[in-house]
Order: structure tokens, then sequence, then C-alpha cells
């Protein structure tokens, strides 16, 4: 379980996040869901345990997200994904599997290799791939063993169909295996599909928490949230 606990980060221009309090629990894929500005990547990144938060905290399954040890059960993507250069795609991979599950066998990054596409390049180095192909070793890395909360900003950046096609895939199988997943995504289309549950973000407080159902038409429930009066 995910326990969001009055999580509160303000910036000097005021802008951040005012308040977020929610509980999450194993195989739910949660979608933070806003305008530019309204705190999805500073909630995901506290989340995430990659930033501290003024107030309040996160628990997975009762560890602080802010520990070190807790880092090796939480999966991240950010919002712009950093990467060794120079390093070959199996390599890196590897070097994080070596630091997160150093006594577990690595199989899974070659499943995800070939889940997306990315077997013929796993001795090129990262430098010399496009965009859309790094996106998806960031997407890799933080998927790969399967942990049990994964952060996701802005998964579908720089991926073609294909790609997408390949993140519902997963995140669809890893929510069987009790998988907690909360992302970002400007993509209602994507959201409608992969997620149980929508959290509309603005000005850093949550405006509705809605569950998501064949009745639900997000594009209607977004303009209710976001026209300006």
């Amino acid at each position: 379980m995910l326990e969001i606990q009055n999580i509160k980060k303000i910036y000097p221009s005021n802008r951040g996040l005012h308040q977020l309090s929610l509980v999450i629990e194993p195989g739910e894929t949660v979608a933070l869901v806003g305008p530019n500005g309204s705190g999805k990547s500073t909630s995901l990144n506290i989340i995430a345990g990659i930033l501290k938060s003024n107030t309040g905290m996160c628990r997975i399954n009762g560890l602080d997200t802010l520990q070190t040890e807790t880092k090796k059960h939480i999966g991240f993507l950010e919002e712009s994904p950093f990467f060794y250069s120079n390093s070959t795609v199996v390599g890196f991979l590897n070097f994080i599997w070596l630091v997160k599950y150093p006594d577990t066998e690595n199989g899974d990054i070659f499943r995800l290799l070939d889940k997306f596409e990315l077997t013929a390049y796993k001795t090129t180095k990262i430098k010399e791939l496009s965009k859309g192909l790094r996106q998806r070793i960031g997407i890799i890395s933080a998927l790969m063993n399967s942990p049990p909360l994964i952060v996701l900003d802005e998964p579908t950046n720089g991926l073609d169909t294909w790609g997408v096609l390949c993140l519902k895939d997963e995140l669809l199988a890893i929510r069987d295996k009790g998988c907690i997943v909360v992302l970002s995504n400007h993509i209602l289309d994507f959201v409608k599909d992969v997620c149980s549950r929508i959290i509309f973000l603005k000005d850093g407080y949550v405006q509705k928490d809605l569950c998501n159902n064949a009745a639900v038409n997000l594009d209607e429930v977004y303009r209710r949230v976001y026209s300006p009066q």
C-alpha cells in the first residue's frame, strides 16, 4: 500500500504542491492530470523519494520513500531521464539492476528489451540513439523486476505508436502482479486505457479524485475542471 500523507512543497514563487493525501492499494494505476504548473512533477518526485516535502511523508508498504534502502522498492522515470550516454544500453540497465537487485537474476532486462524492440540496440551506446529509443530505455529501467511502486513522469514523451502500445501492455501486466503505478500524462486516451483512478490537480490542489470506468468521459471532466471561469 502507498500512503501519501499531507505532502506539501512550495517554491519561492508560491507555486508547487499545496496539499496531497492519498491511499493507493496494490494493483492500482493512478494518474495525476492537469495543466503545466499544476504540481504533477513535484508530487511524483516527492512520492518517488527524490524530493523532500515541506510537510508530510510517503510510505510504500510502511517504508519511507526518502530512505535509501526504500529506493530498491521503487521504479522511477523522471520527465527528462538521465543516462550515462557513453554506456551501452545493456550496460546501463545492468548497472541499475546490480545497484537495486544485486542478488537477483537479471533476465527481466532481456525480456523487456525484446518487448520494447531494443534487442538489436543492446550493445549500442545510448548517445547514438534517438529520443524515443532513449525513452524506452528509461521506461525499462523503471519497470524491470516489477517493483512494488512505479512512478512515471510523462512516460509517453517521445514514444512512437508502437512504443505506447508496448507501454500499455506492460502497465496492464504489472497491475495484475499487484504493483502500484503513479504516473502523469497529458494524453487523456492513454490515461483512460491504463488507469483505474485519475487525480485532477490545479494550482497544487486536488480538484477531483475520480474512479475510471466505461461511463467516464475524461474530455468532459477535464473541460469542467480547467475551463476559465
